[in-house]
């Protein structure tokens, strides 16, 4: 609209001054002019960011859903490392004496940790406390033929691998 025609509109159906500064006022805050449009606007763009940050920084910092501990390829056995819970299939497991078993076990700072036997055949789950599960980064992994009856360290190892 032109200024002719917002002066016959002004002249056919006048305002009262209320509701004129109302219009005038409405109008003002729709154009935002200058810069309180300019700051709000940045407002916005960082509080948007900010919004993000915490999506992008938690997404990038989460540990893998899973971490493979064992590959039957080099094993017999498979093993995933899922939250707390390690999953242990028997593939195609090692051939031990009758008195013998494997054992999985971690290394981690010279200390040794035992973590389960080995199972023969199926699967085997373990739960893991917070304290071993940090254990399990960056540490040394390995499986060793025991005797089913004295199982304190690692005698007779046969395969070492760090994670």
């Amino acid at each position: 609209m032109k200024h002719k025609d917002l002066t016959l509109l002004n002249a056919i159906a006048p305002l009262d001054k209320k509701a004129k500064k109302q219009v005038w006022k409405d109008i003002t805050g729709e154009l935002e002019l200058g810069l309180a449009r300019k700051i709000k606007q940045t407002l916005k763009l960082w509080h948007t960011l900010l919004l993000l940050l915490p999506i992008v920084i938690f997404t990038s910092l989460a540990p893998n859903a899973s971490t493979i501990i064992l590959n039957a390829g080099d094993t017999g056995w498979d093993a995933i490392l899922e939250n707390q819970q390690l999953y242990i299939k028997a593939v195609s497991p090692m051939v031990v004496g009758k008195n013998e078993v494997c054992v999985l076990w971690i290394k981690k700072n010279g200390q040794i940790f035992k973590i389960t036997e080995l199972p023969d055949s199926g699967v085997k789950n373990v739960t893991l406390g917070k304290t071993m599960l940090a254990n399990f980064k960056q540490a040394m992994v390995i499986i060793s033929i025991e005797n089913k009856a004295h199982i304190t360290m690692p005698k007779k190892m046969e395969y070492t691998k760090h994670l």
